[in-house]
């Protein structure tokens, strides 16, 4: 007896068994256990076989199914197509489960989250039916107008990025088990609108707002969102002077991520972040321990004495949980902050530019500039490139360090 088996790249395989009988040198006829209907069986020139049911239980009319199989895969062949085809979602699949071990075994990019997030919401939805090998420019553009009509409204450089590379995903998930060929792959564009950087905040307006959180949760009677604005204070602070991106990268930090680094008789706070593209470690300016030290007497399960103990128990538990024991939200963050915002009339900059959580990386960044740190530093610190940060970056380095271009100043 034999059975048939999904191998590890969704083709089918077969084992010798009930009934076999060669029609060509790559292409036989099998019976399996159970069943009257004949299933063709071709190996095809990489070794892997390719098994497709006759759906007839006749021997010459099997035998037409399968010689038809064969020559239709022989034609593709010839012609330098793949010898067989998926499905964009079946292939979708593939990529998500391959990405999702990765993230699991700690070697995925934090980036493949939002990949698979834009596969499920947009890129599946869209091209889930349609063959991956059939997947061209046309297609690709006819997404991009459907996308458009979708959202209401022409998408940032940066979400088309996103779901270029979780498209690109699919397309190496597709090649490498050989169901496209390298020259068959579209050209990917991004006609998006260009991304604004996202708004800062002043050095007078980040004391207005850390006096404020100071009493802010006092003025809610209720008790889970009075818990998230006491957890939003230290939260803030940590982002005001770490650099540690609002979100994934920073509700994703543990107490053992958490350690003293020593050098020339100096000890510094390091912070080591599964970050967007890859794990760096951020060095947080000297105040943040009091804030992470107040943040885990929020915590009831934490029984240190002192903040060295906590580190050097290196408990693996979040950093940012609430007194209820509850680990904060982005949604529920980003909720109470955009209160304190409006309570305090600083949603909007000067520049007119809307204010979010995500400002903060932009305010460590310019006040680092300001100390006169360089482009090549903050990249290393922040985890993006030089070329980014000086894109974003180099408009405001003279004006941030005028003393020192004027002569007036030397910055060490």
């Amino acid at each position: 007896c034999y059975s048939i088996k999904t191998d590890t790249y969704g083709l089918l395989s077969m084992s010798y068994g009930v009934e076999s009988i060669r029609i060509h040198k790559k292409l036989r006829l099998d019976k399996r256990a159970g069943s009257d209907n004949w299933y063709a069986r071709l190996t095809l020139p990489n070794g892997k076989r390719l098994v497709k049911t006759t759906k007839t239980e006749d021997i010459e009319s099997a035998k037409e199914v399968a010689l038809r199989l064969y020559y239709e895969v022989d034609a593709r062949i010839q012609n330098k197509l793949p010898a067989t085809t998926r499905k964009f979602g079946d292939v979708a699949k593939h990529a998500i489960a391959r990405m999702e071990t990765e993230i699991r075994e700690g070697v995925g990019k934090q980036a493949y989250r939002d990949y698979v997030q834009a596969l499920n919401k947009w890129l599946i939805p869209y091209f889930g039916t349609t063959d991956i090998a059939k997947l061209d420019l046309a297609a690709v553009t006819a997404f991009d107008a459907w996308r458009t009509a979708q959202s209401g409204k022409v998408p940032a450089q940066s979400t088309i990025n996103n779901h270029n590379s979780a498209l690109n995903r699919v397309l190496d998930e597709a090649e490498l088990n050989g169901w496209i060929v390298k020259s068959l792959r579209p050209t990917l564009l991004n006609k998006g609108v260009k991304t604004q950087s996202r708004g800062s905040f002043s050095v007078e307006e980040y004391r207005t707002i850390y006096s404020a959180l100071r009493t802010f949760h006092k003025q809610t009677p209720n008790e889970k969102s009075a818990a998230t604005r006491e957890t939003l204070r230290n939260y803030v602070l940590f982002l005001a002077n770490t650099g540690v991106r609002h979100g994934t990268e920073a509700l994703g930090l543990k107490w053992r991520n958490i350690e003293w680094y020593e050098r020339d008789g100096e000890r510094y706070l390091a912070v080591s972040v599964d970050g967007k593209t890859n794990k760096r470690t951020a060095i947080a300016r000297d105040r943040v321990v009091d804030f992470l030290w107040r943040q885990a007497q929020l915590n009831p399960r934490i029984t240190a004495g002192d903040f060295d103990a906590l580190i050097l128990s290196k408990l693996d538990a979040p950093v940012f949980t609430t007194r209820l024991s509850a680990t904060v939200t982005v949604h529920n963050l980003n909720r109470a902050f955009n209160a304190l915002l409006d309570e305090l009339d600083l949603k909007t900059g000067a520049d007119g530019r809307t204010r979010t959580l995500y400002s903060w990386r932009h305010f460590y960044a310019t006040q680092d500039l300001e100390r006169g740190g360089s482009t090549h530093a903050l990249s290393r610190q922040l985890g993006n490139s030089t070329e980014m940060i000086d894109r974003h970056y180099s408009k405001y380095s003279p004006l941030l360090n005028a003393e020192v271009h004027s002569g007036r100043k030397q910055k060490h």
